[in-house]
């Protein structure tokens, strides 16, 4: 027995591999062909460019790992042929004897986890697929079986498998093109279960889920192409009422998906599953909060949803009367917040009114609480019939409420808008009318 035959024995017996198999024996051919797949017209599959077993390939007899490669029970012979060419020598890639073009030079900055990815993503494409920790190796009759040694550098993507696959884990919601799952740090989406898109950077920021799109759209290398916060809208959009809790219990303007990183605005409907899991809850903005403590006001954060702006935007836009902020015009917020003697006192206006022989039309209802520019002590909304009244007119004149009812009432009468010359000549003509008619002049 010779020395190197118990050293290899010896190292068999403590050697690791990751295994990785799937249904379906390899053509060779298909290894060594560049371009060579069967998968091109499938968008579900990653693998369809023909070229990332060749760098798996160049990548394992680049760096001296050991490895086996079965299809069926049939052991698959890879070596190399050096070859020189204008004074370079080129370890060229042969397979069963037969010289492929690929070399080990292919894919220089090729890691130890995209050769694991590109495996994974071809046993995932062809179904059946399995992998594990084994110290044997051997071939299956029907199956593929990839044995590859366990070095420093694929012990680290074992240990960190969660992040650049998603393989054994329950999506918190499957819609069928979309899978999500919780978030575990920066945005990270995935295709059929392999990593495609993070984020990275210094100040990038968590993700409340990670995101698997059956159909994104790659490139060669395995990167998705396209805007990153499309995948995430319309997931979102889908999404079912287990995400849209965990979703509006927990996000904030630090998460990407209410930075202003993302863009909502892909033009999807969103499910009622997001209505009917804010039920009666009104959603706000932290801003607005802020905004309404800063007159004194007293409001309790507890009776609202806070999201961010974005958020809020997008929730208000999709879902009629979600927002604890109504925009009575364009670029006018405003908060109901009911207080009885906000109304008591606005009462009293309309006795007077009364008493005077005006009339307020009959079709309009009143409403009370705070608009978010200050100066506004009422604003009507001809759409919905409805007069908003701040609450500040508690502390107003009688005569300055009498004249904003007037005025809101004089608008929706008319239909004329603010600071137009249509509103001023009706009132001027108004103004008129009354003056002449404690006269006996006739016009």
């Amino acid at each position: 027995m010779t020395l190197f035959f118990i050293v290899n024995r010896f190292k068999s017996l403590f050697m690791k591999y990751l295994k990785i198999s799937n249904k379906g024996e390899i053509d060779w051919r298909l290894i060594s062909l560049l371009g060579g797949t069967t998968k091109r017209n499938d968008e579900t599959k990653i693998g369809n460019f023909g070229s990332g077993l060749k760098y798996s390939l160049a990548y394992l007899l680049r760096e001296n790992l050991e490895f086996k490669v079965y299809s069926g029970k049939k052991l698959l012979r890879i070596k190399t042929e050096t070859e020189v060419i204008r004074d370079e020598s080129f370890d060229i890639i042969c397979i069963d004897g037969h010289r492929t073009s690929i070399t080990t030079k292919m894919g220089p900055d090729f890691k130890a986890w995209q050769l694991i990815r590109e495996l994974f993503a071809n046993a995932i494409d062809e179904g059946e697929y399995e992998y594990k920790i084994v110290s044997t190796v051997g071939g299956k009759e029907g199956y593929t079986n990839w044995f590859i040694q366990i070095s420093a550098d694929i012990q680290d993507v074992i240990n960190n498998w969660s992040k650049y696959f998603i393989t054994d884990e329950v999506p918190m919601c499957d819609t069928g093109r979309y899978r999500i799952y919780p978030g575990n740090g920066s945005l990270k989406i995935y295709k059929n279960g392999i990593l495609i898109h993070e984020e990275v950077g210094e100040n990038c920021p968590k993700s409340l889920f990670r995101y698997d799109d059956r159909y994104a759209d790659i490139n060669e290398l395995r990167e998705y192409r396209g805007s990153i916060s499309c995948p995430v809208a319309q997931a979102l959009a889908e999404a079912n009422n287990t995400v849209c809790k965990y979703f509006l219990e927990n996000i904030t303007d630090k998460h990407f998906e209410g930075s202003d990183r993302m863009d909502y605005d892909w033009w999807v409907s969103w499910r009622q599953s997001w209505k009917e899991t804010l039920g009666d809850a009104k959603v706000i903005t932290q801003k607005s909060i802020d905004s309404i403590k800063s007159r004194g006001i007293g409001i309790d954060e507890r009776d609202y949803i806070v999201v961010p702006q974005s958020v809020y935007t997008q929730l208000t836009k999709q879902f009629e009367g979600v927002g604890a902020l109504f925009t009575v015009q364009k670029g006018m917020e405003f908060m109901e917040h009911y207080d009885p003697i906000v109304e008591n006192r606005v009462n009293q206006g309309f006795a007077i009114l009364e008493a005077a022989n005006y009339h307020i039309h009959p079709e309009l209802s009143f409403k009370y609480g705070f608009f978010e520019d200050k100066q506004v002590s009422a604003r009507v909304n001809l759409a919905d019939k409805t007069v908003y009244i701040s609450n500040k007119a508690l502390s107003m004149p009688l005569y300055e409420i009498v004249g904003f009812l007037i005025e809101e009432n004089e608008h929706f009468i008319t239909g004329f808008q603010d600071c137009s010359r249509e509103l001023q000549n009706h009132f001027l003509f108004m103004y008129t009318k009354l003056l002449l008619a404690t006269t006996d002049i006739e016009v």
